[in-house]
C-alpha cells in the first residue's frame, strides 16, 4: 500500500530544497538506436503527468500531523532537442540543472535529444523527496507501456494522524528514556549519537559533479564475483572502493540502501560499513551481512518521527543525511522488461543514478555516489564525484575506476 504522507526519509530529501544539504535528484537516462517521435514523448509525458510522479508535497492543516501528497499534473514541458548530442554524459549532466521542487513544484523533468552517431537519448530526473529508484523506474515503465493508472491520493484525517503521531513518539520516547536508567548499552548509543562528527568525515563543499558510465558484461562480472566467494553486490562495493583506493582513499566509509517495502516514496533503509580498497568481496559480503542486522537510525530505541515534529533547522542537525558514509553504493537490481522497450524501439543503453542539482557549494559529507543496474546482459555502472579534490575530471575518474576492474580481469565500455 503506498503512504500519502511523508516518511522520515523523505522529509530528509525534501529539506535539501530547503538549503540544509545537497539537493539530490534521481535520474533515468534511456537510449535507443532509433530515432523516438515527438508524439510518443508527448504521450510518454502525459503519462507521467497522472501517474506515480503526478503529484506534491501538501501542508497539513493540524500542527502535529506529518506533511502529505496532494495530486498535481504540474509539470516541466517536454524539451525535445534539435541539435545531435555526442556528449551523452555531458547532456544528461545539464538535465538536471534545473531547479526542481517537490512542494512548491515542479518536481520532475522529462527531455530527449538525437545521438550524434543514430537514435535518441532521454532523461527522466525527479526529486528524490518524490521517489527512490525503485519508484522512479516504475513510474517511467507504466508511462513506455502506456499503463499509468490515475493517481488516486486519499491521505485521511489530518486530526487522526498528528494525534497519531504525538502518541507514537510520546509513548516511545517515555519508554526509551526510562530503559536509559537500566542500559549501559542504551546509555552509550545515546551519547555517540549526540556527540558524533559525521564519523569524522570532514564536508566538503559541492560545486560541481564529474559523472562517469560505464558498461561491463554481466557474466563476466557475475563469474568474477562467484571466483572469490562473492555476490555481485559485494563485487560493485569492492569495484567502488578499489576506484577510491586509486584515487588516493584508501580506506573508506560506504552508505549501502536496501528495500524496506514500506510504501513510502522512499522505501529505503541504509547500512553503513567501513571498506578498505584492497578488501576483497567475500570479506564485504560478510561485513555487509553484518551492517544490515544494524541498520542508519534512531538511537536508544528513541522513535525516528521525533524529528517531523521538530523545525526544519532543528530536524537537519539531527538527520543530515539518511547514512553515515562518505561514498555510496546503490545496487538498483534488474531493470524490468516494462523500461526496456518504447513501443517498436528497443533501448541499447539504460542507467539510473542520482545527480545534484544547483549544489551551490552546498556542504556534503558524500564524496562519491555510485549505481549498479542490469539490462540485456550488461551491468551499468554509474559514478558521480561531487569532490573535486577526490577526481577533478571524467578522464582522471574513468582511469581510475578502469585500473580497478582490470585487477579483477574485468573491463568496462565507456558510454
Amino acid at each position: 500500500m503506498k503512504s500519502t504522507r511523508l516518511s522520515v526519509i523523505d522529509e530528509i530529501f525534501l529539506r535539501t530544497h530547503r538549503g540544509y544539504g545537497i539537493p539530490i535528484a534521481l535520474q533515468g537516462i534511456w537510449r535507443t538506436t532509433e530515432r523516438v517521435s515527438r508524439e510518443e514523448l508527448d504521450r510518454i509525458h502525459d503519462e507521467l503527468a497522472v501517474g506515480q510522479l503526478g503529484r506534491r508535497v501538501g501542508r497539513p492543516r493540524i500542527p502535529g500531523a506529518r506533511l502529505r501528497w496532494d495530486i498535481s499534473s504540474e509539470s516541466l514541458p517536454l524539451e525535445y532537442g534539435t541539435d545531435a548530442v555526442d556528449d551523452i554524459i555531458g547532456w544528461a549532466d545539464a538535465q538536471a540543472d534545473v531547479r526542481l521542487d517537490p512542494q512548491y513544484g515542479p518536481g520532475w523533468r522529462l527531455t530527449a535529444a538525437p545521438v550524434a552517431h543514430g537514435g535518441t537519448v532521454l532523461s527522466l530526473v525527479c526529486s528524490h523527496a518524490m521517489a527512490d529508484a525503485r519508484e522512479l523506474i516504475d513510474a517511467a515503465a507504466q508511462a513506455f507501456s502506456g499503463s499509468a493508472p490515475v493517481h488516486v491520493l486519499h491521505p485521511g484525517s489530518d486530526v487522526k494522524d498528528a494525534l497519531a503521531m504525538i502518541v507514537t513518539v510520546l509513548l516511545r520516547s517515555i519508554a526509551a528514556t526510562a530503559r536509559l536508567w537500566v542500559s549501559k548499552k542504551a546509555r552509550a548509543e545515546l551519547r555517540a549519537f549526540t556527540t558524533a562528527d559525521s564519523g569524522g568525515i570532514a564536508p566538503h563543499h559541492a560545486n560541481r559533479m564529474t559523472s562517469v558510465i560505464v558498461d561491463v558484461d554481466a557474466a563476466e562480472w557475475d563469474s568474477a564475483a562467484r571466483r572469490v566467494g562473492g555476490s555481485a553486490n559485494s563485487l560493485f562495493v569492492s569495484v567502488v572502493a578499489a576506484t577510491m583506493n586509486e584515487l588516493g582513499s584508501h580506506a573508506v566509509t560506504v552508505d549501502i540502501p536496501f528495500r524496506t517495502g514500506s510504501g513510502d516514496a522512499n522505501a529505503i533503509g541504509m547500512a553503513t560499513v567501513a571498506v578498505r580498497g584492497d578488501d576483497s568481496p567475500a570479506v564485504i559480503r560478510a561485513a555487509c551481512k553484518e551492517a544490515f542486522g544494524k541498520p542508519v537510525g534512531a538511537p536508544a530505541g528513541y522513535p525516528p518521527e521525533i524529528v517531523q515534529l521538530l523545525p526544519h533547522r532543528v530536524a537537519a542537525k539531527l538527520t543530515s543525511t539518511p547514512g553515515r558514509g562518505e561514498v555510496l553504493c546503490s545496487n538498483i537490481g534488474d531493470i524490468p522488461d516494462g523500461i526496456t522497450a518504447l513501443g517498436s524501439h528497443r533501448s541499447c543503453g539504460l542507467a539510473t543514478r542520482a545527480i545534484h542539482p544547483n549544489p551551490s557549494g552546498a556542504l556534503s559529507t558524500i564524496r562519491m555516489s555510485t549505481y549498479l543496474s542490469r539490462l540485456d546482459g550488461n551491468y551499468t555502472l554509474s559514478l558521480v564525484c561531487t569532490d573535486d579534490a577526490l577526481a577533478g575530471s571524467p578522464a582522471e575518474l574513468t582511469a581510475a575506476l578502469q585500473r580497478a576492474l582490470a585487477t579483477r580481469n574485468l573491463a568496462a565500455k565507456p558510454w
